[in-house]
């Protein structure tokens, strides 16, 4: 009886993969330099969400000075407006850089407080494991306690049989080992 490879899928050489498709796009050996993106390690989801956050803080700051300054000159304008126009211009400018800066401000607070929320998460999060590993040491010190207990229990109970056939002796023993 003979087996045909080729009924199974069985390739006759081994396969080599040089990581691309396209063959010799890099070296003599016609491997190729690849980014390997599955191998960047998990990053800390907190750490990651803070350093968002503190961007977006720098960024929020960086307007919230463009726009007072916006503000101080469109109200300067207004004061040296000569004519109507230019003087409700001016003001609209003003008033509109004051409505940003509101804006940003609550940005900023609402910012802070997620930033507070997640510090209090974490701190949370932390307190709770060591909790939960005292528990753990808990139940484990138990459960040797309930172990050793059944063991000491059985070693007597088969000590008893054993010296049972001596008559006094066990009697006198049956307090304990």
């Amino acid at each position: 009886m003979t087996i045909d490879p080729d009924f199974y899928g069985i390739l006759p050489e081994w396969a080599v993969y040089d990581g691309l498709s396209a063959k010799g796009a890099g070296f003599e050996s016609g491997a190729a330099p690849v980014l390997d993106t599955k191998a960047e390690a998990p990053g800390d989801a907190f750490l990651d969400m803070q350093a968002m956050l503190l961007e977006m803080t720098k960024e929020l700051r960086e307007r919230f000075q463009r726009f007072q300054s916006q503000k101080v000159l469109a109200e300067r304008d207004a004061d040296d407006a000569g004519d109507e126009a230019a003087r409700k211009l001016a003001q609209t400018d003003a008033k509109a850089a004051i409505e940003a800066v509101s804006l940003i401000v609550r940005t900023l607070e609402k910012i802070d407080s997620l930033q507070r929320t997640l510090i209090a998460g974490r701190t949370e999060a932390e307190a709770g494991g060591e909790d939960d590993e005292a528990a753990l040491i808990e139940e484990f010190d138990r459960l040797v306690e309930q172990r050793v207990k059944e063991r000491m229990d059985a070693a007597k109970e088969e000590w008893m049989r054993e010296t049972g056939a001596c008559g006094d002796a066990a009697a006198a023993m049956e307090g304990g080992p």
